[in-house]
C-alpha cells in the first residue's frame, strides 16, 4: 500500500484531483439538467411496465438501469448517484491520463469538463471515462481486441452515437500497427452494443423516435450546421479551451502526417457536430481523442521537454483571460441550465433537513 502511495505520489494525480474538483465545483460551478425529473420518472415507468416517455434520452440508459438496480424512489437519492458517479468518473479519468505525463493536468482544461459540471443527468462522464480508457491504448498500440470489445460495447450501450463518430476519430488517429485490429473491433462491439440496446428498448416497450429518426426530422440538420457555421470559432475554443495553444503548437514541431491525422480528426468531430443541435457539448466529448492525441504527442516530443512549464503557462493564462464559451442555442458563459436546481442547492436543502431539529 505504502508503494502504491509512493508510485501515485510521482505522477501528477493529487495536483490533478484539486484542479478537477476546483474546475467542476467552482469555476464552472455543477448544475443538474432541467429535465432530470422526467428521465427519473422512466424508473417508475419500467417498474410499472407502463413506459409512456418517448424521449429519445432513452436509448442512453445508464443512469436508467443503475436506479432500477439499486431501487431508487426517490429523487434526491437520483441526483446524489448521479453526483457521485460524477466523482468516481473524475477518479478513473485522472487514473487514466497518466500516460501524459507531465501533461496530464493540461487535459483537464479541455471543454469536456465543462459539459460534464453543467450537464449532471446525462451519461456523458461515462462516455469521456470509456473514451478516454479507449484512446490510452489506441495511443499507447496497446490495442487488446478483447478489452476494446468490452468497453466499445459499454461505449455503445452508454451513448451509441457517439460511439459510432468516435470509432472514424480513432480509427484515424490510431497508429497503423492498431487501427486495422482497432476499427474491427470496435465496429464488432458497435453492432453487439447496438442489439443489446434494441433488446433492452423492446422489453421496456419503448416507442418513440431514436436519435437518428430524431437527426431527420424537418430543419434539425439546416439549423444546427447553420449554428455551427455562425459560431464556428465559439464551438472550436469550447472544445479546446486550454489546450487550444497546444493544439496550435504542434504544425511547428512534428511531422506534417501525423499533423494532418489530428486535423482530419477535428474536422471529423465538427461534422459530427453539425448534426447535433448540443453543439459545442457534443463538440466537446468528440474531441477527447483528439486532445488526448495532441497532449502525448507534446510529451513524447524531445524538443519541448524544457519548455513545458511554458506551455502550461501560456495555456492557463489564455484559459482564465479568454473564458469559458459554450454554444447551446446561444453563447454562454455560464451553465444554460438556469431553472435547475444546482448541487449545491441540494446539499444545502439536505443539511437543512438533517439539522432543522438542531436548528430551532
Amino acid at each position: 500500500m505504502i508503494n502504491y502511495l509512493r508510485q501515485i505520489g510521482k505522477t501528477n494525480f493529487f495536483i490533478d484531483s484539486f484542479v478537477i474538483l476546483f474546475l467542476s465545483h467552482i469555476y464552472y460551478k455543477i448544475t443538474y439538467v432541467e429535465w432530470l425529473e422526467s428521465d427519473f420518472n422512466l424508473i417508475f415507468q419500467i417498474r410499472e411496465n407502463n413506459l409512456t416517455s418517448t424521449i429519445f434520452s432513452i436509448e442512453s440508459p445508464t443512469y436508467t438501469l443503475l436506479g432500477l438496480i439499486l431501487k431508487i424512489d426517490n429523487i434526491d437519492n437520483y441526483k446524489l448517484l448521479i453526483y457521485f458517479i460524477t466523482l468516481f468518473g473524475f477518479l478513473i479519468i485522472i487514473i487514466n491520463t497518466h500516460f501524459l505525463g507531465g501533461y496530464s493536468t493540461l487535459f483537464l482544461f479541455g471543454g469536456w469538463l465543462v459539459t460534464c459540471s453543467w450537464y449532471l443527468g446525462y451519461v456523458d462522464i461515462v462516455s469521456v471515462v470509456l473514451i478516454t480508457i479507449i484512446s490510452r491504448h489506441v495511443i499507447e498500440n496497446n490495442v487488446q481486441i478483447v478489452k476494446n470489445i468490452l468497453y466499445f460495447t459499454l461505449l455503445t450501450i452508454n451513448h451509441s452515437a457517439l460511439a459510432f463518430a468516435y470509432i472514424i476519430i480513432l480509427g484515424i488517429l490510431a497508429n497503423r500497427k492498431s487501427q486495422i485490429k482497432f476499427i474491427w473491433s470496435s465496429i464488432s462491439a458497435l453492432v453487439i452494443g447496438n442489439i443489446i440496446l434494441r433488446i433492452y428498448l423492446n422489453y421496456i416497450g419503448f416507442s418513440g423516435r431514436g436519435r437518428l429518426r430524431f437527426v431527420f426530422n424537418d430543419n434539425i440538420i439546416e439549423n444546427a450546421t447553420t449554428f455551427l457555421g455562425n459560431n464556428i470559432l465559439i464551438v472550436l475554443w469550447s472544445g479546446f479551451l486550454g489546450v487550444s495553444f497546444s493544439f496550435l503548437l504542434l504544425p511547428n514541431v512534428l511531422q506534417w502526417l501525423k499533423v494532418q491525422k489530428i486535423i482530419i480528426a477535428t474536422f471529423v468531430a465538427l461534422f459530427f457536430t453539425s448534426i447535433s443541435l448540443d453543439t459545442s457539448r457534443v463538440f466537446s466529448l468528440l474531441i477527447v481523442p483528439v486532445l488526448l492525441t495532441v497532449l502525448k504527442s507534446l510529451q513524447e516530443e524531445p524538443e519541448l521537454k524544457s519548455r513545458q512549464s511554458l506551455i502550461y503557462t501560456i495555456s492557463i493564462l489564455l484559459f482564465f483571460v479568454v473564458g469559458t464559451y459554450h454554444f447551446l442555442g446561444e453563447v454562454w458563459i455560464y451553465s444554460p441550465m438556469v431553472n435547475s436546481e444546482s448541487f449545491y442547492d441540494l446539499i444545502t436543502r439536505f443539511v437543512n433537513s438533517l439539522m432543522s431539529d438542531i436548528w430551532k
